[in-house]
């Protein structure tokens, strides 16, 4: 990979990153549901405007508006509201850690749902290591009993797993083209979230002023649709098992970005689990590239390197 490409991996990274710090900024100004539904309500019209833009329309067949929906639940609507839950409990460092997870939660979702996607030895190797790392991260807690800090920790983990799921689903389902998908997923979740808010949490009662629409605002651009539009072009750029690097540093950047930014201190056993989550990450990774490296020639005729 170039300086370049090196540069643009760190910086989608680091823009995952972010939009869990500034989650946790802003969870203390505003209820779990509202702050979902605000981050949606904000980006869909910007993917909206990209839609048009490149001259793209909306699902127009019953089968591609259902896929949209129904991947909206488990990639936005879910991990949104889980990781607002988590937030008000837990400190922003340890959800990305938590979040760490979402790779390998994929597979195993592909192992259960997906007919040609099975788990050979090393893949579930690298699965039950990053188990062990959740369970050294939240064990502490879990044996202190069921309390707040357990339970946060179990919800914030359902989000990477219904991303797992929603990932999984749009494998199964007919292609639908990344942009179209995008902003309808974003439309169909400020469909879902606006009124369970508006129901739940009533905000109108809430006290707004222009820092936190302000806040809104970076957390609608930089931390909702920069991720996903830089994550697009890295993958276009390195290739799907060359991005997947982004997610084995995200966590690492939102440990440094909660220490700097936001004075979090985490346990050893945090840190601790949060390596064996990278470790069982790098097992798998490192199965997929020798899969890919095996099948894929290189110009010169011979097997490409997926370093």
């Amino acid at each position: 990979m170039t300086l370049r490409q090196w540069l643009l991996l760190v910086a989608t990274a680091a823009s995952f990153a972010s939009s869990i710090l500034i989650n946790k900024v802003l969870i203390g100004q505003l209820p779990p549901l509202t702050l979902a539904a605000a981050r949606v309500l904000l980006a869909a019209p910007i993917a909206f405007a990209v839609l048009v833009a490149l001259g793209r329309a909306l699902p127009r067949t019953r089968a591609a508006l259902r896929t949209c929906v129904i991947a909206s639940l488990g990639v936005i609507v879910i991990p949104y509201c889980t990781l607002a839950f988590g937030q008000r409990t837990i400190p922003g460092g340890l959800s990305g850690i938590l979040y760490s997870m979402m790779p390998l939660f994929t597979l195993l979702a592909a192992h259960l749902l997906l007919h040609d996607e099975r788990l050979g030895p090393r893949k579930l190797l690298g699965i039950l290591v990053g188990i062990a790392g959740v369970t050294v991260v939240i064990g502490p807690s879990l044996l202190g009993g069921l309390g707040d800090h357990a339970i946060a920790e179990l919800v914030t983990l359902c989000g990477p797993l219904a991303y797992a799921v929603g990932m999984v689903f749009m494998r199964r389902s007919p292609p639908v083209d990344p942009v179209v998908l995008t902003a309808t997923m974003f439309l169909s979740g400020a469909c879902i979230l606006t009124p369970i808010a508006l129901v739940v949490e009533q905000p109108w009662h809430l006290q707004a002023d222009a820092a936190l629409g302000g806040w809104l605002l970076v957390m609608a651009v930089v931390g909702t649709i920069m991720p996903a539009a830089l994550n697009y072009v890295l993958v276009q750029r390195v290739g799907a098992t060359r991005a997947s690097v982004s997610m084995f540093l995200m966590p690492m950047i939102a440990v440094l970005f909660g220490t700097v930014f936001l004075g979090e201190r985490l346990g050893l056993n945090a840190l601790a689990g949060m390596a064996l989550i990278l470790c069982g990450s790098v097992i798998v990774n490192g199965a997929a590239a020798v899969r890919r490296s095996d099948a894929e020639p290189a110009p010169g005729g011979t097997a490409a390197s997926a370093r």
